[in-house]
């Protein structure tokens, strides 16, 4: 019985003097999918821009109660991907639309707060790792929707890096951006030219934190 002594205390003392937090984040996402290509001509008549998506889960946040430094992870849906133009100047044809990957995400953050009476002010960096459940290319030129095969044209796993700052009101509401960068290349290695060679996820998101 006497062995079990030092184990509660470390329990005790882990718990009143760590401060956490489990909550609801949401915000929107502006994604974009960065491609690169093995032939100038198709690099030169592509082009993507910003696709607005969702992003929501849950999110737990642990401080020790005498520092500003702390985690966070969270658990989170997220909706990646991009609208595009493509032409072929060859045919003078041009095709354009949106792809929508849905992801289910896990960042991993340092955070470190400066608490200004019942202001706060916040700032984290740190990785994320995502899979992507589901996917759909809609041409709006040839107005057809398509589900997108992960087998044959891209990898479902994605991973990279967070940056992020923002307020937060009397420790229960955080107002933040986030920064985020893929370093994983998810397009397929089974993809043949003239299709992407090099695929990666660019996203910046506004999001809202309620913490219970």
């Amino acid at each position: 019985m006497k062995s079990k002594h030092p184990l509660i205390l470390l329990l005790l003392l882990c718990t009143t003097t760590v401060y956490a937090q489990l909550g609801i984040k949401a915000g929107i996402n502006l994604a974009n999918e960065i491609k690169s290509f093995a032939q100038q001509d198709i690099q030169d008549g592509f082009s993507s821009k910003n696709l607005t998506g969702y992003q929501i889960g849950l999110i737990y946040q642990a401080m020790p109660k005498k520092s500003g430094l702390g985690v966070e992870i969270s658990a989170l849906l997220s909706q990646k991907g991009s609208t595009f133009s493509d032409s072929v100047s060859t045919t003078n044809f041009l095709r354009e639309g949106y792809t929508e990957l849905n992801y289910l995400e896990v960042p991993f953050n340092l955070r470190y707060r400066l608490t200004l009476g019942f202001i706060g002010i916040y700032g984290f960096g740190g990785i994320y790792g995502g899979y992507a459940l589901n996917g759909k290319t809609v041409d709006e030129t040839a107005n057809t929707t398509e589900n997108e095969p992960f087998a044959s044209f891209m990898d479902r796993v994605d991973y990279g890096l967070n940056f992020g700052a923002g307020l937060e009101l009397f420790n229960k509401i955080q107002l933040g951006a986030t920064w985020s960068q893929g370093i994983k290349n998810t397009a397929s290695s089974t993809i043949i030219l003239p299709l992407p060679t090099t695929n990666t996820n660019r996203v910046f998101s506004v999001n809202l934190v309620y913490l219970f």
